[in-house]
């Protein structure tokens, strides 16, 4: 259950809609440029939430909105209205919500309903300490979850300008939405994307081909106009691969390794070593999951 208390209702548009979590004052404004870039390539609009999370056996629902936002909203909507005005500063429509509820991830995923969002974009501060938890038990449960495309960004030291993106791909729909969101922050800063595709020492010709495959998909995914260049490294350590060559750059996007359908991992062990490791900014995708029945009893199954 959550409520609004603050803002703009969460009612569904007909536009492109990329919901935007923000509750770090660090990240909330990088995190609402990212948004921005991928509402503009797609026509669309953002809107900024924020949730005010209440204990399940806290009365707070039987409030009043006005006391509910003065006792405990604190500075909450103040990095709202921050994080608004990027999108309004880049003349991006815009509507904001603060919310409270029991589970923040549960919220989210409501939102992500209520506002028929096409992509919600959260922020990761990086690091996991419990083994049964991937980036955290907040964005975990709306990683496996949410019905629309998923950004988790980390923000990294270099976030002022964005000159050149990396993006390694090992193809799939994950890699196709990290393609398609580098070419939506490439586009709006000028930026040269490098493809990079890591293949094992001594690879045949059928990899190799496939490799250069998933480089070319990429390729025909971004923007004509966007400078690219091709990299296939061969390694052992894909992961250090992405971390060294990352250096060079000012983002990464990486979509999310592909799983078996009966797993719990929702991003993999490539994007969670590179975005915990990474001092660059990072973003991850997981492309929204099939609708099909079966894809039902799986979210059903693995809540």
């Amino acid at each position: 259950m959550s409520s609004t208390v603050a803002g703009n209702g969460l009612t569904p548009s007909e536009e492109y809609t990329v919901l935007v979590a923000v509750n770090n004052p660090g990240n909330a404004e990088q995190l609402v440029r990212t948004a921005v870039d991928l509402a503009v390539a797609n026509d669309g609009r953002v809107h900024v939430v924020s949730v005010i999370h209440k204990h399940h056996t806290s009365p707070f629902l039987l409030f009043e909105d006005e006391y509910i936002k003065s006792e405990f909203s604190g500075d909450r909507q103040r990095l709202v209205d921050r994080a608004t005005s990027v999108a309004e500063e880049a003349g991006v429509p815009v509507a904001d919500s603060l919310l409270v509820g029991s589970s923040v991830s549960g919220v989210l995923l409501d939102a992500i309903d209520e506002v028929d969002a096409n992509a919600i974009l959260l922020g990761w501060r990086g690091g996991s300490t419990a083994s049964d938890r991937v980036l955290g038990t907040t964005i975990d449960p709306v990683v496996r979850r949410a019905r629309c495309d998923v950004l988790v960004e980390r923000v990294g030291l270099t976030t002022s300008t964005v000159g050149t993106i990396l993006l390694p791909t090992v193809g799939g729909p994950h890699a196709e939405l990290a393609t398609e969101v580098t070419g939506a922050i490439a586009a709006r800063n000028d930026a040269t994307v490098d493809v990079l595709s890591v293949i094992k020492p001594g690879a045949d010709d059928r990899e190799r081909d496939t490799a250069t495959g998933h480089i070319e998909r990429s390729l025909e995914l971004l923007p004509p106009e966007v400078e690219t260049d091709r990299l296939v490294i061969e390694s052992d350590d894909i992961a250090g691969t992405i971390l060294d060559v990352g250096e060079d750059h000012d983002v990464i996007v990486l979509g999310a390794t592909r799983q078996g359908v009966l797993t719990r991992r929702v991003a993999g062990s490539i994007p969670r070593t590179v975005g915990a490791e990474t001092d660059r900014p990072f973003v991850m995708t997981k492309r929204r999951p099939d609708r099909s029945r079966l894809g039902e009893l799986i979210t059903r199954w693995w809540p």
